[in-house]
Parts: C-alpha cells; sequence; structure tokens
C-alpha cells in the first residue's frame, strides 16, 4: 500500500487566505454564519416581545437551528455526490429565500 506523502510543514493562515477563492468562500461563511446568529436571536426576541413568554422565546431559538440538523441529516449525503460549488450555491439561495419569507412583514 502507498500513502498519501506527508507535508514537511502546515499551511499558515497567510498562505491560506492568500489563495481568493478561499478568502471569498471564508469571507461568505462568515457573513453567513453572522446573518444566522443574528437572525435566530432576532426572531426569538420578536416572539418574546410579543407573547412575553420566555418560554416561547427560548422554543423560538431553539427551533432556529432545526433547518440545520435536519439539512445535516437528510442531505449529508448530496455533498458527496453533487458538485461543491452548485450546491453551496443552491443552499445559500435557499437561505436567502427562506429569511425573505420570515422577513417579510404580515399584513394585518
Amino acid at each position: 500500500m502507498t500513502s498519501a506523502p506527508i507535508p514537511e510543514q502546515r499551511a499558515t493562515y497567510r498562505e491560506v487566505l492568500a489563495d481568493l477563492q478561499f478568502r471569498l468562500l471564508f469571507v461568505t461563511r462568515i457573513l453567513t454564519v453572522s446573518a444566522d446568529s443574528l437572525r435566530i436571536v432576532t426572531l426569538s426576541t420578536l416572539v418574546f416581545a410579543a407573547t412575553g413568554s420566555p418560554l416561547f422565546g427560548a422554543l423560538a431559538f431553539g427551533i432556529g437551528f432545526l433547518p440545520q440538523v435536519a439539512g445535516s441529516l437528510l442531505l449529508g449525503a448530496l455533498a458527496d455526490r453533487a458538485r461543491p460549488r452548485r450546491v453551496i450555491t443552491v443552499g445559500y439561495g435557499i437561505q436567502c429565500a427562506a429569511a425573505a419569507v420570515m422577513g417579510r412583514p404580515t399584513c394585518r
């Protein structure tokens, strides 16, 4: 059996971030994680403000993580079968559409 050669030295952050494609992916991932965190906190705050119930606010906060759990369980194998850029683009598109629907003001 032949094994992969072991690199003599690990790559540094400077070397990795020098690649434009990785830098763009890194920045978009930071923005996505920040937006998700802000979305979950905002939704739970709005639920708490509307109901006055800490339990409902906490449930809204916890439910905000369900798409990540369901997506990883149900769509995890898709990452191995499809092209990574397409999966990332479609995933962010779905996330954007869901955020737009949730952010749409309700008419009463």
